[in-house]
């Protein structure tokens, strides 16, 4: 996730309290909502987004299913809220891993890695998201969209730090290249989540893909060396 994205989601959270440290409510409201996505992650993940109810996640984080519904408005963007806050966890993963001098291709799947895992455990959960992501409605939705920016954003910079160390075309668009890696390797989600490939294959599938592109799109050509 782009430092200028956090910047703002930051300051956003701060605008709620005037800048101000939070206060009872604000930390006692925090911890609702913390419970509420830790019992949705657990239960979506062991058993997948058809099999949970509401009432469920709302028993596991132990508050009533009215509280439950003063933070999401329905079950899926309790799915939304799961993800959009692994994915926040997987581009800080990667962008950790890109500083630390991993490949493109470990960084760059370490973005995408939740997304991967929720079509792992239950391909429905992922396809969930990508439905709400694309027609969905309300602030999660909105902010999911925004993640998915932001991630391009993510793959961006890591083929930038790459570019600043190792030779590349020098022709390469790396702002073109971030946005095929990213539309190929959601398009692999896609096929999972459609039945059109094995749920087993995608980590192999995926890094093939994001290898292939990388080297592909930015390693120069035999006798084109910049």
């Amino acid at each position: 996730m782009s430092s200028a994205s956090a910047t703002k989601r930051t300051g956003q959270a701060e605008s709620a309290t005037g800048g101000r440290p939070p206060g009872r409510r604000e930390r006692k409201k925090e911890d609702t909502r913390r419970r509420i996505i830790e019992a949705a992650t657990a239960l979506f993940a062991e058993r997948g987004y058809q099999a949970v109810t509401t009432s469920e996640i709302a028993e596991a984080a132990d508050i009533g299913a009215g509280t439950l519904f003063r933070y999401a408005d329905s079950k899926a963007e309790l799915l939304v809220m799961v993800i959009n806050e692994r994915l926040r966890l997987g581009a800080a993963r990667g962008m950790e891993l890109a500083d630390g001098g991993a490949t493109p291709t470990d960084a760059i799947l370490a973005l995408l890695a939740p997304l991967a895992q929720a079509s792992l455990g239950h391909p429905e959960n992922a396809i969930v998201y990508q439905r709400e992501t694309l027609f969905g409605t309300g602030p999660h939705r909105e902010l999911a969209a925004a993640y998915v920016a932001d991630l391009e954003e993510a793959i961006l910079q890591i083929l930038t730090r790459y570019a600043e160390t190792h030779p590349v075309r020098p022709d390469v668009d790396l702002a073109e290249a971030a946005h095929a890696i990213y539309s190929t390797m959601y398009m692999d989600l896609v096929r999972v989540g459609l039945g059109r490939a094995t749920v087993a294959d995608l980590p192999t599938r995926l890094r093939r893909s994001v290898d292939f592109l990388v080297h592909t799109l930015l390693d120069p050509l035999p006798g084109n060396t910049p």
